[in-house]
């Protein structure tokens, strides 16, 4: 019942919890191995929200080690950016019995390959995509918005902006209709280690499947941010 109780109280609030651990001797050691640790299982767990993509750390700029007061350790990495991918910092924030204890600032550089849309000739503004003019090709994403990563969702649909030869194809060049239109009622989905709840939610933007948008909690009235998955519903990972 704990364990429910808590995953409902993550849902309610933006921050991505990461874990938590106990110490059971006054005073623990969080040294750089540890860090690293707690970063790579946090960027591992991003990459299953992103099955298209393969993230990694280029670099890290690790902090000196910190010591904790003895309790419940819950540690939660907090990305620049929502989604992680183009962050060039994340903060890595402990709580020992709910209470701050450390804030740490980190630079890293995240690389995040990719098969995407490339477009095979230069194409102006306002062609329906036909299968020729459109490749998928791997490559680093880290800087790439709202890349697109299946040519089953392009063919056939119009450009909005004209784009050249070898250039990635963003959703904001072609013409999706949302499933999810603002204002609308949702469901959000929370999912972590085989625990699943369920809240409704009112969609703060459009979204086309696998778009992250703003959706606002009914019940905690705290906006979070969430992938589309269907109409009507959207996913949340903690």
């Amino acid at each position: 019942m704990k364990y429910l109780l808590c995953i409902f109280l993550i849902l309610s609030t933006p921050l991505l919890l990461w874990g938590a651990s106990t110490a059971t001797t006054g005073g623990q050691l969080i040294d750089q191995q540890e860090i690293r640790q707690i970063l790579d299982d946090y960027l591992a767990e991003q990459s299953e929200l992103l099955p298209h993509v393969d993230l990694r750390f280029k670099s890290l700029s690790l902090p000196k080690p910190y010591r904790v007061p003895e309790g419940r350790i819950v540690h939660q990495v907090i990305p620049a950016k929502p989604g992680v991918i183009g962050s060039r910092r994340v903060t890595l924030m402990t709580r020992v019995d709910g209470r701050i204890v450390s804030n740490q600032s980190i630079r890293v550089e995240i690389e995040a390959l990719a098969d995407v849309a490339i477009a095979t000739g230069s194409l102006r503004r306002g062609t329906v995509l036909r299968p020729e003019d459109v490749e998928l090709r791997y490559q680093d994403i880290s800087r790439l918005k709202t890349a697109i990563f299946s040519l089953d969702n392009l063919v056939g649909k119009r450009l909005k902006r004209s784009v050249r030869l070898g250039d990635p194809l963003k959703k904001d060049q072609v013409e999706f209709p949302p499933v999810i239109k603002r204002g609308e009622q949702v469901i959000i989905q929370a999912r972590r280690r085989g625990f699943l709840l369920t809240a409704t939610g009112l969609a703060k933007q459009d979204g086309s499947t696998g778009d992250a948008i703003r959706v606002t909690n009914a019940t905690s009235h705290k906006e979070i941010v969430c992938q589309v998955v269907a109409p009507g519903l959207v996913r949340v990972e903690f």
